[in-house]
């Protein structure tokens, strides 16, 4: 990263297992800033991730933080709505799969990001696992 650029701003919702995994890859990469870590209760977090601020509500911590990425981490049926109100607010989002958990939920969210020229990934590491 060169002196003129600055580090992606980076909410991370959800810190169970893949929450924390890319929690504590932001952490170490100098191209991120995390603004805020959301999860319904706060667990025990390692030493790397204790000094970011925690959020219970994802609504409160887009508002507050106005991050440049969001990365949805929670629970399935969170997924659609947490990246439909993250891009709305203007940031970008990478959603563990699935990206909905219906059709009609999935068209919404490629849509929102049609209208608002947001960045959508979907998390899927089998689709690049050496034996699938």
């Amino acid at each position: 990263m060169s002196a003129q650029e600055k580090p992606v701003r980076a909410l991370v919702a959800g810190l169970g297992n893949m929450g924390m995994s890319h929690a504590l890859a932001y952490h170490a990469n100098p191209g991120f800033e995390i603004v805020g870590l959301v999860s319904r209760s706060k667990p025990e977090l390692p030493d790397a991730l204790k000094d970011y601020p925690h959020y219970t509500s994802f609504e409160e911590a887009l508002t507050k933080t106005k991050p440049d990425l969001a990365s949805i981490n929670t629970y399935s049926d969170s997924h659609a709505p947490y990246s439909i109100a993250a891009m709305e607010a203007g940031a970008h989002v990478f959603v563990e799969k699935p990206l909905a958990t219906n059709v009609a939920d999935a068209r919404r969210v490629v849509e929102t990001a049609e209208t608002h020229g947001r960045k959508l990934v979907v998390g899927y590491i089998l689709r690049h696992h050496p034996h699938g």
